[in-house]
């Protein structure tokens, strides 16, 4: 009986541990939805995507998958591009859930990825954000970045979902508090919205 009990609990215990990251992304009920949406300003955020961008400067950088503490990112955001630089290794989070929970589910190899992507920079600045656009990829695999005027990233689209960071403003260096996943119609107008907490 005591075998009986401890199989279960290690069965449920790593159930726990698979469906973690799941948990940590809630759904946002529509009746709270506008709320939510003009907290982070999202007008500004449906015309920077709705916008058109045709001089550009191409460029080689790395690829870098996003750490554990990030849930599965839609079109395998590099995390090294949560700044304008490409360059991040890293990024302060609040989050106290174990490597291990954002693990599962993931390909080895995309914990530690290597390579070089080709990305176009615009030479014009977002519309109404007044910041830095960055294309990856192509056609319908494309992810475009668009980032506030201090460099951190703002948002990005990838195909019908848009991705949204809200930074904690912290003097010594900024943290992610929150991201908030919009899935979108043809005019980009939300039809869903996800939240996930550091």
């Amino acid at each position: 009986m005591k075998f009986k009990f401890t199989f279960l609990l290690s069965i449920t215990v790593l159930l726990g541990v698979t469906y973690a990251s799941e948990t940590k992304i809630k759904q946002i009920p529509k009746q709270k939805t506008a709320k939510v949406l003009k907290s982070v300003a999202y007008a500004t955020i449906r015309s920077t995507v709705m916008a058109t961008h045709t001089k550009f400067d191409e460029k080689e950088a790395t690829h870098q998958t996003c750490s554990n503490d990030f849930p599965n990112m839609p079109g395998d955001f590099p995390c090294n591009f949560l700044d304008v630089t490409g360059s991040t290794d890293q990024v302060h989070t609040e989050s106290e859930v174990s490597d291990a929970e954002f693990a599962t589910g993931r390909d080895p190899e995309d914990l530690n990825p290597s390579g070089k992507i080709h990305i176009k920079v615009s030479k014009e600045k977002s519309r109404n954000l007044n910041g830095t656009v960055i294309y990856l990829g192509e056609g319908e695999n494309q992810l475009s970045l668009f980032y506030s005027p201090k460099g951190q990233i703002s948002h990005y689209l990838y195909q019908k979902m848009i991705v949204i960071f809200v930074w904690k403003k912290i003097e010594e260096s900024p943290s992610l508090a929150q991201l908030y996943f919009v899935k979108v119609n043809d005019e980009f107008f939300p039809e869903e919205v996800k939240e996930f907490t550091f």
